[in-house]
């Protein structure tokens, strides 16, 4: 047997942290002991009694079966595999002697065989690491002959994960694909939400990809440094502190590891120094996300995430998001857009609901005031109707209240994207004809507008001008979960913005209405008059605008948008 390691002080305060606190992560560097200390947590939590549970589901044995390799190398994946089945059979060994506990493992069937897990006499060490990556390994401790508690390790799934009754350790979460992470949260929570002495702890790095849920479940609640990394000085017990989803998150990076006795090594096996790994070659790819735990934003997501937690703390008392399931909803969403106008410009969009990948996705009404060049989003409201008359009376109702204000005037105009719904949007902008100037944008339509070298599609153009007010800090969101996700959604890919359905019907709504909004602060200079040409029975435009900044620039090839 291997020589017992001697606990680092970040280990011992990671165990006293999930001893006292059921819902808690390890935010801790490569190679810095956190399967070692994921299977001391096990070890921990089977020894209290027996007929026990644990499931350690690691993201590493979803090599080859959920795309993980497009993360990690599959020699990489391979070495991390035997690294984490090695120090899970350590701890356990180890650990049974010291409290004269019966450690055995066994071996579940293979997938879709019949029959119990069965006793395994004789293992080596290869063999031990086959079971682990065919997510077969089961690890009992017995009290006595027949007592004992056990430790299943698997891979992450939604569908099992469902049926999950234990104490859950989520060994390398950040690097699940994103929409996998997401289903996996959502079926997790409800297991330990009826049984008190259950369990939920995640381990990991960072992940390469800001739009991952383990991304803002690791981002502090509050940086008060410019840089992050000035937030947590060296510190050999590590940093705990409350991440933006209010999780309690153990941080431990690679300078933290290195003062409780950690060590790496170079290229000819000499011992490197922290500085020497800080400004190694070697190390600098990756460094942010592997070994000093920085957020930074990466991945191909359209808004920063921190941009967009910024934007939601400016929100915080001047922005307001309702999700609309009934009139009384409605009636609140009313309200708090009365508290929140002051006398600025105001613009509003609408993203007409659709239907995509056989989930219906709600409507999306953004109500955005420009004030001393910030934009607020006074009111996100987001429903689901079959109805396109309930639409068009909650369009008017806005734009009553907006009216109603004591000094501030009118609606300035209602942006409409005109794309999937084409004929619901026209049908809308028809109801709202007198009350509001209409603008419906299609967003195949080609445009080169100033600062492009080619021409773009209006999609791009007004995906670009949002995504980059929210990243430079001029638009103030709702301080909603809602919101978040929502805006997390679209990406940008080859210079195309794309966005996936998620497992609860988002597709980008609000992101999608908050554009338009915004767009309509740089679409209407001045007045304008408009009117529509119907050619071949497709939407052309023809403009007579004064001071309008993009007039002179749309592709000859087809009219873009319709005024009404």
């Amino acid at each position: 047997m291997k020589a017992k390691k001697q606990r680092r002080l970040y280990e011992n305060v990671a165990m006293v942290m999930v001893r006292e606190r059921r819902h808690c992560a390890l935010l801790w560097t490569r190679r810095g002991r956190k399967s070692t200390t994921l299977g001391s947590i096990a070890f921990d939590e089977m020894a209290a009694a027996d007929d026990r549970t644990v499931i350690q589901a690691s993201a590493s044995l979803l090599l080859g079966k959920e795309g993980v390799g497009a993360a990690l190398s599959a020699l990489e994946q391979a070495m991390i595999v035997k690294a984490e089945a090695e120090a899970v059979r350590d701890v356990f060994s180890s650990g049974a002697e010291d409290r004269d506990l019966n450690f055995q493992v066994a071996a579940r069937p293979k997938d879709g065989q019949p029959g119990d897990s069965k006793v395994m006499k004789g293992l080596t060490e290869d063999d031990f690491a086959g079971l682990y990556r065919a997510s077969r390994l089961e690890l009992r401790l017995y009290f006595d002959r027949s007592r004992y508690s056990r430790l299943l390790i698997i891979a992450p799934n939604p569908a099992t994960a469902r049926s999950w009754r234990g104490t859950v350790l989520r060994d390398e979460v950040g690097y699940t694909p994103p929409a996998l992470e997401t289903d996996l949260q959502v079926a997790m929570d409800p297991m330990m939400r009826d049984t008190p002495d259950l369990k939920l702890v995640y381990g990991s790095n960072l992940p390469g990809d800001s739009r991952h849920p383990w991304f803002a479940m690791t981002l502090p609640r509050e940086i008060k440094a410019a840089n992050e990394e000035d937030e947590f000085p060296a510190n050999a017990s590590g940093h705990l502190f409350v991440s933006q989803t209010g999780l309690l998150v153990h941080r431990v990076a690679l300078k933290d590891a290195y003062q409780a006795g950690h060590q790496l090594f170079d290229d000819k096996g000499l011992p490197m120094s922290y500085e020497d790994c800080a400004k190694s070659p070697q190390f600098r790819v990756g460094w942010d996300i592997s070994y000093a735990l920085n957020h930074k934003t990466g991945g191909a997501g359209a808004v920063d995430l921190i941009a967009l937690v910024n934007a939601q703390r400016a929100g915080v008392g001047e922005c307001a998001f309702v999700y609309v399931e009934n009139e009384g909803d409605w009636q609140r969403a009313l309200s708090l857009l009365r508290g929140h106008l002051t006398n600025g410009r105001v613009n509003l969009g609408l993203d007409v609901a659709s239907t995509a990948e056989e989930k219906s996705n709600p409507s999306s009404i953004t109500v955005t005031e420009e004030t001393s060049g910030m934009y607020y989003q006074r009111l996100v409201a987001v429903f689901k109707t079959k109805h396109r008359a309930v639409v068009s009376q909650r369009l008017k109702d806005v734009c009553a209240v907006v009216a109603g204000r004591s000094d501030g005037g009118r609606v300035q105009k209602l942006s409409i994207d005109a794309g999937n719904e084409r004929m619901a949007a026209e049908e809308t902008a028809n109801d709202l004809r007198g009350v509001v100037t209409v603008e419906l944008v299609i967003p195949s339509a080609s445009i080169h507008p100033p600062g492009y070298s080619d021409s773009v599609n209006f999609k791009t153009y007004q995906s670009d001008l949002y995504s980059d007010g929210l990243n430079n800090g001029l638009i103030a969101v709702p301080p909603d979960e809602y919101i978040k996700l929502d805006h997390l959604l679209p990406i940008k890919d080859m210079g195309r913005y794309t966005c996936a359905v998620d497992s609860e019907g988002r597709h980008g709504d609000s992101f999608d209405s908050g554009k338009q909004s915004y767009y309509g602060f740089y679409s209407s200079g001045g007045a304008v008059e408009a009117h529509a040409v119907r050619v071949g029975g497709n939407v052309s435009t023809a403009h007579t605008g004064r001071n309008n900044p993009l007039a002179p620039h749309f592709d000859k090839a087809g009219g873009s948008r319709l005024w009404i």
